[in-house]
């Protein structure tokens, strides 16, 4: 058998090569394996400010205090962690709902059983975040070393447009997934 989108060889449900699921609606808005219905581009966009204004004081707060002790990179990495903790701790919880997530009225699941996240693929779609933020943010004041690229800003601009890549990835992916959401095997659907 044959994926539909792509053309690879299926070995299962989902086509290992472009993750379309093998029965899937050319719609894209409900996804076949868990009757759930995917969660739009806007939706995502909501939950994610929501939790950005959540995070933001906490973060602040964190970075500032810890930067006093260990320095502004380290408070930084600090203020990083904390989101960390507060999106792995939340998305692997059995709701799979930010703060956001439950305004908005939507969820984090595995792609694959439609169960809620493990503590790993919480941390794995986290962490593609993670890591390219910091990297654009580091690269942007000076404090990693980018000699691959041969100037500070061209990391910076790399970084920001893997980023907006991962932004607008949902639409143009037949299940609305990010590429964070590729890289953890998730899917956001609404509830």
């Amino acid at each position: 058998m044959r994926c539909a989108t792509c053309g690879a060889e299926l070995h299962g449900t989902y086509c290992s090569t472009c993750g379309t699921f093998s029965g899937q609606s050319n719609s894209g808005q409900t996804d076949l394996a868990s009757r759930t219905e995917l969660s739009g581009w806007w939706r995502r966009v909501g939950a994610t400010i929501v939790d950005s204004l959540v995070l933001v004081i906490p973060t602040t707060i964190v970075a500032v205090v810890v930067a006093q002790f260990a320095g502004t990179t380290i408070g930084e990495l600090a203020g990083v962690a904390a989101q960390g903790v507060y999106m792995v701790e939340l998305l692997a919880s059995p709701r799979g709902q930010t703060i956001g997530n439950r305004m908005v009225g939507t969820r984090v699941r595995d792609e694959l059983t439609g169960a809620a996240l493990s503590r790993v693929q919480a941390l794995r779609r986290w962490g593609f975040i993670a890591v390219y933020s910091l990297l654009e943010v580091f690269s942007q004041s000076g404090t990693t070393s980018t000699h691959a690229l041969g100037a500070t800003g061209g990391l910076a601009l790399v970084m920001s447009l893997v980023g907006l890549a991962d932004c607008l990835f949902p639409l143009f992916n037949a299940r609305k997934q990010t590429l964070h959401d590729r890289f953890a095997r998730t899917l956001v659907e609404r509830v």
